[in-house]
This record gives C-alpha cells, structure tokens and sequence, in this order.
C-alpha cells in the first residue's frame, strides 16, 4: 500500500485526459506521495505546450530549447499553503519515453517527483546536492514500483 500524502492539494491546469498523458489520478498520487512535508499546501500542475515551454525557458533560464518540467518555488508569500508551480510539456515528455524505450508512467512519474523535490528545496547545482536529490528521486520511483530513472543515462555512458 502505497501512503498518499493527502496534505498536498493539487490543480491540474489545461490537461486534457485526451493528449495520451497519464491520468489526472496518477499525476496527483504521484505528486503527493513525493511531498515530504507535513503542513497542508497546494501545487499547481500545468501542462503546456512545447511553445509555451520554449517561452518560459527563454525567459527564466535563458535557454532556447524546449524544457520538458519546470519548477516555480513559491517564495513571496509562505503563510499562503502554496508550496509553487510545476509546469510540463506533454508533447516532450512523450517524445522523451519514447526516444529512452520507458514507459509513459515511468517518465510521467519521474517528471513530477523530480519537479516536486525541486518545490521542496532540492537542487542538482552541486554534486554532493545533485546525489541526494537522486537517491530520493530513486527511492520514491521504487516505493512506486518504478525501477531506477537514471539506468537509462548510465547504460548510454557505457
């Protein structure tokens, strides 16, 4: 039995059950169960397209390709229970399971743990924080029944 953290409240904005992403229910038991928190918050999950990731990447990270997940912590306004945003291209994500042979669950999954740890503090600026963030991301997709996300990298480094 997987425990939900049921202290995270989430809003899907512009999913679209019909653009082969998974479901609203496994978007939101994922997110939760990668809150590690105890007080009650909300997360926004935004699902965009490829030109609305390219904007944003272009504008807050200064990069000209399309980002698949992108994490906005909330830090104006801590008394509001809104721990921050995560925004996420359907169309790159997708192209990203199939391009690494994974299923869209397993990506999906990722995506979302790997976004939330974000919201929480987590970083991979440096190496020692870059491997404690995976160690988590690692143990969360186990506890799911996901195997190892970061396989798929060292196998190609081979």
């Amino acid at each position: 039995m997987i425990n939900e953290n049921n202290n995270l409240k989430i809003n899907l904005i512009d999913y679209d059950a019909n653009c082969n992403i998974p479901s609203s229910y496994k978007l939101k038991k994922w997110a939760r169960f990668a809150y590690l928190q105890k007080q009650k918050n909300s997360v926004n999950i935004k699902v965009a397209t490829k030109m609305e990731m390219r904007n944003l990447g272009k504008r807050y990270l200064k990069r000209k390709n399309v980002c698949n997940a992108l994490s906005f912590q909330n830090t104006s306004i801590p008394r509001e229970n809104k721990l921050g945003e995560i925004i996420v291209c359907a169309d790159v994500i997708n192209e990203e399971s199939s391009k690494y042979k994974i299923s869209l669950d397993k990506r999906w999954c990722h995506m979302i743990i790997h976004s939330m740890l974000h919201l929480q503090g987590f970083n991979h600026k440096a190496k020692d924080a870059k491997l404690k963030m995976e160690r988590k991301e690692i143990l969360l997709m186990k506890k799911l029944g996901f195997s190892n996300p970061y396989l798929i990298w060292i196998a190609k480094k081979i």
